[in-house]
């Protein structure tokens, strides 16, 4: 199987350990299916069998076997040790014919042997997150009035749109990975006409589920709201005038951190007031747990 492997650290510096045969020969990489999952059971007292407490999924531990050949061993021995440090952060892009995803995690251990007939070495990584991620992100809009104005100008004297008044509410978006959260991006529009409360708090339901997400209280022009749902993530923050602060407080009692399921999702968004001016985009990558 052909494929690449590389390396990244905090700093953007990358490594390539599939160059060429003359460079970083990885022989072996552990790491690539699923993590193990912990299952906790207790039994019922005087009854067969035993029930469920909990269970999880581990983290995952990607450690990577290589070989170095030909000449300069050296240099990229310690070109490898630039990038590939102990308890630092490190991004992994693992790529195929047919996947093209990334993990990220730390450094646990750089092992090189330098004396040896072939120079070898291990590296072990721990990623806390489980999963793998697309490198591509996909997104999918909602907003009451679409763009329709393309160029070149019709000859004709034929009224043309400049824009196209949506009339549904409903945001499609297509899951090809397993279960995962996702990012909301709900956007007040700055537009001359529209008044200085320029929406009374938006909701966001999953058309599927029926489960919702909805920030009480007022949104202003030009308003950015950014509600990330992804597991050990969990954030909703507001941008107003250039400046962050979070308002996870603002969600209303009931609301669920929505997920995208497997397959097509429908998203529904409503408003108290004021939903024609908002603008809402869903953000996601595809997660795997085995690539």
């Amino acid at each position: 199987m052909f494929y690449t492997l590389i390396l990244e650290n905090q700093s953007g510096e990358q490594l390539n350990l599939t160059a060429t045969a003359n460079q970083y020969m990885t022989s072996k990489i552990d790491g690539l299916n699923p993590p193990a999952g912990t299952i906790s059971t207790s039994t019922y007292a005087g009854m067969d069998g035993s029930y469920l407490n909990n269970a999880f999924i581990e983290k995952r531990n990607v450690v990577i076997s290589f070989q170095m050949r030909g000449i300069d061993i050296e240099k990229r021995r310690h070109l490898l040790y630039r990038v590939v440090k102990p308890s630092r952060y490190i991004k992994v892009f693992y790529k195929t014919a047919g996947i093209d995803v990334y993990t990220e995690g730390y450094v646990e251990t750089c092992e090189i042997s330098n004396f040896d007939t072939f120079t070898s070495g291990q590296i072990s990584i721990i990623c806390p997150d489980p999963y793998w991620y697309s490198t591509s992100a996909v997104y999918a809009y909602y907003s009451q009035v679409t763009g329709a104005f393309h160029f070149p100008f019709p000859e004709s004297d034929t009224p043309f749109p400049l824009g196209i008044y949506s009339i549904t509410d409903n945001i499609i978006i297509q899951n090809d990975g397993d279960e995962t959260g996702f990012t909301i991006r709900i956007e007040a529009s700055a537009d001359e006409t529209v008044p200085e409360i320029a929406a009374v708090t938006p909701t966001i339901y999953n058309a599927d589920t029926g489960e919702y997400l909805q920030i009480k209280g007022e949104i202003l022009k030009g308003d950015v709201i950014t509600i990330t749902t992804k597991t050990g993530n969990k954030t909703v923050i507001l941008t107003r005038n250039g400046v962050d602060s979070n308002i996870i407080n603002r969600l209303v009692s009931g609301s669920t951190w929505l997920s995208l399921r497997e397959g097509k999702n429908t998203f529904h968004v409503q408003a108290v007031r004021g939903v024609k001016n908002l603008k809402v985009t869903l953000m996601h990558r595809n997660a795997f747990l085995g690539v």
